[in-house]
């Protein structure tokens, strides 16, 4: 079943019959202005200095639909297999002709990403909305060096205090929806601010959509276009100003290649947030656009523990490592009466453990909900030992077969022939370092 979704830039846009369309996402405020979180982003670059061009604000709108029908549009209603939905996406843009070039391109590059099959239909946007930038009051004197993804995770975190301690001056681009990333943001912002002062500065977007805007589709949390729209903000603010063109994506290896740990998480079933044959896409079509900005993640030959080990300010890491949010649902614990926090036993937490455990001289003071990971037995078959399993299994198998690690890199996605050896590489140091924490844990299979 095909899910027909409409983008509608203010009231002068075309609306669709009604047995064309079943969601109609507005994306105009009642001034005329930009919504969603979109305007108050370009409002932030405009008192910088600094203005996107109209194919940049196309791409932040294209992603910020796409963002909204993957979190919308309920997988467990809406597709046939359970995971696999069609989507179809109804856009405005400044030059449809050139997004139509695109078009294939862009349904691949999502496919790879969320696993659903992504058609699109691109419009002119209505003569009143034609120009959403303006002309800064002041030329733009901005003089930052690299724009940089700042989730409020540790890798984030530890990409921010490298830029800073190596005297950069980077633009640190967010995105939120949740509480729980706001509010890790807004301390290590707040904190860097103290210590760093004005040699950074930061925009966050504040960007999603509530369960009551598709009523009638259900929802989806698996987020997995959220990288799109993260990707697309940080390509925004790198565009619009005048010094740098260079977007960092902050990621270690071992995550960026999520390679699964079982037979039963292939292809989108795990996340490729930050995988190679993504980034590059991403790039390709950001180019194709007109778009003068490259994407790159310096981390993707380390692993998280390195990542820490080699951090530029281990001092202000150690102190600001319990305040970053890694944990990828924080919030579920309170199903268990607990206050949203590191669950302790999803696979980014496992990851995050070890390589604080690795990285850092001192104990890791981040509060967890699974607190001591050899305390009893783990039930592999519950959320506290699920995951804990898989990774001893596939860490196993890997010390069995050591070069079975050139095949399982190259299952979530192609890899360049040139960089296939340090993606195995790292991938194997990764599994070593996550190894090394769960030594000694018992799970059973209840």
């Amino acid at each position: 079943m095909r899910h027909n979704i409409f983008v509608r830039l203010g009231h002068q846009d075309d609306e669709p019959a009604q047995d064309t369309a079943d969601i109609i996402i507005d994306m105009i405020d009642s001034f005329g202005d930009l919504d969603r979180g979109l305007g108050q982003l370009l409002e932030r670059l405009f008192k910088l200095g600094a203005t996107p061009s109209e194919a940049a604000v196309d791409l932040m709108i294209v992603a910020t639909a796409v963002y909204a029908a993957d979190t919308g549009v309920s997988r467990e209603r809406y597709a046939d297999d359970g995971w696999t939905r069609m989507i179809d996406l109804n856009v405005a843009v400044s030059e449809p002709g050139l997004w139509r070039k695109q078009q294939d391109h862009l349904s691949r590059m999502l496919q790879f990403l969320t696993g659903d099959h992504w058609g699109f239909t691109f419009r002119d946007r209505p003569n009143d909305l034609q120009s959403f930038t303006k002309q800064p009051e002041e030329m733009d004197l901005t003089d930052f060096t690299q724009v940089s993804l700042f989730s409020g995770g540790l890798d984030s975190l530890i990409g921010a205090i490298d830029l800073l301690a190596s005297g950069q001056r980077p633009l640190l681009v967010s995105h939120y929806w949740d509480g729980e990333a706001s509010s890790a943001q807004r301390q290590l912002l707040e904190v860097l601010k103290d210590r760093h002062g004005d040699a950074f500065e930061s925009v966050r977007a504040y960007i999603g959509f509530r369960k009551s805007d598709f009523a009638e589709a259900g929802s989806d949390n698996n987020q997995r276009a959220r990288s799109f729209l993260f990707y697309s903000l940080a390509v925004v603010a790198a565009d619009a100003v005048a010094s740098t063109n260079k977007v960092l994506i902050p990621e270690n290896g071992l995550i960026a290649l999520n390679v699964p740990m079982d037979a039963h998480r292939l292809g989108s079933l795990s996340t490729r947030t930050a995988h190679p044959h993504f980034i590059r896409s991403m790039s390709e079509l950001v180019n194709a656009l007109g778009v003068d900005v490259t994407l790159e993640n310096p981390y993707r030959f380390k692993t998280k523990g390195e990542m820490a080990r080699q951090c530029l300010d281990r001092d202000l890491l150690a102190e600001l490592a319990p305040a970053s949010m890694s944990c990828s649902h924080p919030a579920q614990v309170r199903f268990e009466s607990a206050p949203p926090q590191h669950c302790g036993r999803c696979v980014p937490c496992l990851i995050r453990r070890a390589s604080l455990a690795a990285g850092l001289d001192e104990a890791d003071t981040t509060t967890y909900f699974l607190d001591d990971l050899k305390k009893g037995v783990l039930n592999s078959k519950s959320a506290d030992g699920k995951n804990i399993r898989s990774f001893m299994f596939a860490a196993e198998n890997l010390r069995k077969n050591p070069s079975r690690a050139r095949f399982l890199v190259q299952k979530p996605g192609p890899l360049g022939r040139d960089d296939l050896d340090a993606y195995v590489d790292v991938y194997r140091r990764g599994m070593n370092e996550v190894s090394e924490i769960l030594k000694g844990v018992r799970t059973k299979h209840v």
